[in-house]
């Protein structure tokens, strides 16, 4: 699941990994991050990432915590690859786990793998956790504060009085943990509010902890995606506006200007074409001015 939900996961487990130890697998004592270890399988990769280490009835195992945002048809078949591998590599038994983020087409969790006279030869079977379907609650009452930025993905998580509720249960705890979890509550709500009154309000409350949040990698990216918003949605109005200026005074020239526009991803760049355009007496001009764009290319 490559993206933004991977990268914010990952850094999410990584703040308070035992919490979701203790979240997950009732009676586990947590004991760290699995090592690292090269597989003699193929060169098969294990995410060590995505692997810890626990004592569950006086016994080391292994935890796999894998997150999904979409429908994967191979899904069961990856997990019991896994599965397999890791319990193959480290000599220990492992358990596997699937949180799914957003709602989507779930797979089955269990794989059956068969003989070509119909047998089965392999029999899987994972933990399939659907946030969309869980209560808020559920998280709500564990306590664990690693676990309640997934909050806002919950049945009824989708709101800003829950976001509220996780900003002042984090700023109660108060130390760098609870700050990188205020931006990976930002990141989440960010990407799972759909309603615009909602988008509105957590830019004004995140707003406010700007000064806490400020060097942290979520606040840092959520800003750098607001600017690349508003970059693209000015490119978008000059696009909007020199296409029609085109269609109304060098009609012959549309095809032209449409194939050199979308080449432009600098603002700036399609400003001064702009201008250019404006300023064209004759086709020929208005031709010249849009060839212009392949020469200031050609420069850079």
């Amino acid at each position: 699941m490559p993206g933004k939900w991977d990268t914010s996961t990952k850094r999410l487990v990584g703040e308070n990994p035992e919490h979701f130890i203790k979240w997950l697998i009732a009676g586990a004592q947590f004991k760290g991050k699995a090592r690292h270890k090269t597989p003699n399988l193929d060169n098969r990769q294990i995410e060590a990432d995505n692997l810890y280490e626990i004592f569950l009835n006086n016994k080391r195992c292994l935890v796999h915590i894998e997150f999904q945002s979409k429908y994967d048809k191979r899904m069961a078949k990856r997990m019991w690859e896994y599965n397999t591998l890791a319990t193959f590599t480290y000599k220990l038994p492992t358990y596997s786990i699937v949180i799914y983020l957003k709602k989507c087409s779930v797979t089955r969790p269990q794989y059956i793998g068969t003989f070509p006279n119909g047998e089965e030869v392999h029999t899987f079977r994972f933990k399939v956790i659907k946030l969309w379907e869980m209560p808020l609650e559920v998280l709500k009452q564990t306590g664990l504060i690693g676990i309640f930025p997934l909050m806002v993905l919950t049945k009824d998580g989708k709101r800003p009085e829950v976001v509220e509720e996780i900003i002042t249960s984090l700023e109660s705890v108060g130390g760098k943990s609870a700050t990188g979890l205020l931006s990976l509550t930002y990141l989440f709500a960010s990407l799972a509010f759909e309603k615009e009154s909602d988008r509105a309000w957590l830019k004004w409350r995140f707003n406010m902890l700007r000064d806490v949040l400020r060097d942290t990698w979520a606040y840092q990216e959520i800003l750098q995606e607001g600017r690349e918003e508003e970059r693209q949605q000015e490119l978008l109005r000059q696009r909007q506006a020199l296409m029609a200026f085109i269609q109304l005074h060098f009609p012959n020239v549309v095809h032209l200007a449409q194939k050199q526009t979308d080449t432009v991803k600098d603002p700036e760049t399609l400003q001064s074409l702009v201008l250019k355009l404006f300023a064209a007496q004759t086709e020929e001009e208005a031709v010249a001015a849009l060839i212009s764009v392949d020469q200031k290319k050609k420069k850079k």
